[in-house]
């Protein structure tokens, strides 16, 4: 009885927060930055989604296990083929993240989100007696996609997939001294990487990195440096601010991608402070859903998906309401089941059909 009603709580809030969506998104264009109708796309985008949720969560899911090393190969050629110039990449300012064909564009790294997940919690199992095996093939896993991500480039994704990671990491390896261990690491390599950023930016260059894919961070660091690169920023802010606490009805305020990266301006300024809590509310729920689940879970394979999506939803959510108002780098990263997109819906609606296919298939899996 509990599964099932984890089952309806989460497809209640994922409808709830796609309501949310085609709202926003319906205020948004209201400045008439563009002359597409964006809710009626949206509405075809979250049918497809729908669709392909139901289908994903009707697979049998120990048969994917087993497949899990090929699915990890689908993956690197669809993050690989990216980067390789052929008719179908689409370049937009600079980034090659999409795949372009009859007239829709694809982001796969939207899309392989699950299927990253999916396979780190299967080999983290599957290696669960050799810690440092596991630890080993873990981290090989996560960095060749990572790797590929940030050559797009998309810092913000590239730090979402290496959050995720880390969290199943850090549950699967279940040792105390080897946690400790990896943690020390991880914060030696990020302030590293910061002092590098912000001082030696030369040195990243010669391992092969470019200035500009850390220019938003020092700009966000220093925002008199290039006052430019922050006027997104500070429409954002003050869209948020203006809406104080029921909103701005009847105004709109005009931000550089309102509909898509930018959306939570939008929500903070029509909505104000109540409609944001609103939202951060929904947002909660279904997170906490998915960590209840996790906990119920029998098997550890599925607690272990359940808690990656756990934390891949909520530090991408943390990530993009934080750069709407300064507390992050402007990272071009959508919100969750909130922003317009094609990838980024399907890639989400993929996400909670697996969820829901791990549910109902935790009694029958083996470890």
């Amino acid at each position: 009885m509990k599964r099932e009603l984890l089952y309806n709580r989460i497809i209640l809030f994922v409808f709830l927060l796609s309501l949310v969506s085609c709202v926003a998104i319906y205020y948004a264009q209201q400045t008439n930055q563009y002359n597409t109708n964006f809710v009626g796309m949206q509405l075809v985008f979250l049918t497809i989604g729908v669709a392909a949720c139901f289908g994903v969560s009707r697979l049998p899911v120990e048969f994917l296990r087993h497949q899990a090393i090929w699915l990890y190969l689908v993956m690197v050629i669809l993050l690989l083929g990216i980067l390789i110039p052929n008719p179908l990449v689409q370049n937009i300012n600079g980034a090659t993240r999409w795949y372009r064909f009859g007239g829709f564009s694809m982001q796969p790294s939207e899309i392989t989100k699950s299927i990253f997940i999916f396979v780190l919690a299967h080999f983290a199992v599957k290696f669960e007696a050799k810690k440092w095996k596991q630890l080993g093939i873990l981290a090989i896993l996560t960095g060749v996609v990572l790797l590929l991500i940030m050559k797009q480039p998309d810092l913000g994704t590239t730090i979402v997939y290496g959050i995720t990671a880390l969290a199943i990491i850090l549950l699967a390896i279940k040792s105390t001294k080897l946690m400790a261990s990896l943690i020390t690491v991880l914060l030696g390599v990020a302030v590293t990487g910061m002092y590098l950023v912000v001082y030696h930016i030369s040195a990243l260059e010669k391992l092969g990195f470019h200035a500009y894919q850390f220019a938003r961070i020092q700009a966000w660091l220093d925002p008199t440096k290039d006052p430019d690169s922050v006027y997104q920023l500070n429409l954002s802010m003050k869209a948020v601010g203006s809406g104080m606490l029921t909103g701005s009805s009847g105004t709109n305020a005009y931000i550089p991608e309102s509909h898509t990266d930018m959306i939570f301006s939008t929500i903070g300024h029509q909505f104000g402070f109540i409609g944001v809590s609103v939202l951060l509310l929904l947002f909660m729920l279904l997170i906490h859903q998915l960590i209840m689940a996790a906990l119920m879970m029998k098997n550890t394979f599925s607690s272990l998906v359940l808690a990656g999506f756990a934390v891949s939803f909520a530090f991408n959510i943390f990530e993009n309401i934080g750069m709407t108002i300064g507390l992050m780098p402007l990272t071009g990263i959508p919100l969750p089941f909130i922003s317009y997109g094609g990838s980024s819906v399907l890639g989400n609606f993929i996400a909670i059909g697996v969820v829901l296919a791990v549910i109902r298939s935790d009694a029958n899996l083996t470890e």
